[in-house]
Formats: C-alpha cells, structure tokens, sequence
C-alpha cells in the first residue's frame, strides 16, 4: 500500500505539471501583439513629419511716412490736370490771379457742403480775378459729373487728379483743404477743413492787403 501511494502522489504531481507545448500556445497570442505594437511603433516613426528648427524673424522695420510738402510760403508747385470736359488745367495758367487751390472728394461730408460756396465765390469774380480750381482726388469722371449734378453744381472748374500726384505734390493728408495762392505765384494759407464764402472773403482781402 505504500509503494502505490507514492505513486499515485507522483502521478498527480506530474499531472499538475503544466505541458510545455500548452504554454507555448498561450503565448503565441501575446507575442503576436508585442510584435505588431512594434512594427506599428516603428511605421509611425517612419513617417513622422521631421521637426525642422525655424529660426524666429527679425523685427520688421516699416518705411518711414513721408511728411507733408512744405507747400506754405513757398512757390506753387505746378501741375497739369484734365477737367471733366477733357480740357487742360495748367496751375501756371493761373499765374499773376490769386488762386483757391481746393482739393476734394465726393464722399466727403465737409466737401459737398463746401461746393456751393466755392461756386458762389467764383461767380462773383471777374474773369481775369481770384480764380477756384476745386480739384477732384482720384474718382472716376463719371462719379464726379454725376455727384456735380446731384448737387447742382455746375459752374466750377473741376482737375480731375486721376492718381492723386497733385495732392501728393502739395502734402495732401486730409480734407477738403484749400490753398490760398497770391499774385506773386506763393502758397499763402492752408485752409483745413469746410471753407465758406466769408472765409474766402477774408483771405482774399488778407492776400490783397499784402500785396
């Protein structure tokens, strides 16, 4: 009776013994998943975006602003412009006349307000007196002639500045502005914003007196 105990005791030893073959199966599933993770691992490093370093830009140095003509107590600067009619506008065809040198635009308030003065102004003068040249920056001759009527507007001399070199001639940087011009052919004043009839009326006397 002792011999079979013993070996029975060793009969289930060994059938408690797991088979190498079995665990060789159980770990074939887990080193399938180790060997994808890493192929998987390595295709995503393939074709990962290189970093490439960008070096940080230098400070941009924007160009400096040119400043307003100094137009004031000097020379006019002349200019040859066309007129809604085609016609040549010559500043210096003016010369030995005090001029009202306006610049303007149809989209400007103070501007449509100031045109019926301009005109009422420039009726009043003798042919060979002050003279108002209302030049228009950069519009369309058409949008002019239109705006000009709309407003009944319709007996001023109008240079058309199609690419605004006169008002960059004379430092234009905001209006309606008007320069006031003498008989001697110098800018005298700069009239910033809306000008009426009496203002015209007061550099005219002022320019007169002077002279």
């Amino acid at each position: 009776m002792a011999d079979l105990s013993s070996n029975e005791t060793g009969l289930h030893a060994k059938s408690n013994r797991p088979s190498p073959v079995l665990l060789v199966f159980l770990l074939l599933p887990v080193l399938g998943l180790i060997a994808a993770a890493v192929m998987l691992a390595s295709a995503n490093a393939a074709n990962a975006p290189s970093v490439v370093s960008i070096p940080t830009p230098n400070a941009v140095t924007l160009p400096a602003i040119p400043s307003p003509a100094p137009v004031v107590g000097a020379p006019v600067l002349d200019f040859e412009l066309q007129d809604l009619d085609g016609e040549t506008v010559k500043l210096s065809d003016y010369a030995g006349r005090v001029i009202f040198l306006n610049f303007w635009q149809t989209t400007c308030e103070p501007c449509k307000r100031e045109l019926p003065a301009l005109q009422a102004f420039a009726a009043e003068q003798a042919a060979d007196g002050p003279a108002v040249l209302a030049v228009n920056i950069a519009e369309p001759a058409d949008t002019v002639r239109a705006f000009l009527e709309s407003y009944g507007v319709s007996d001023l001399t109008i240079p058309l500045d199609t690419n605004a070199d006169a008002a960059d001639m004379y430092g234009v940087f905001q209006i309606p502005v008007t320069f006031v011009i003498d008989t001697n052919g110098n800018v005298r004043y700069p009239h910033y914003g809306e000008i009426t009839r009496e203002d015209m009326l007061g550099y005219l006397q002022a320019v007169q007196g002077a002279a």
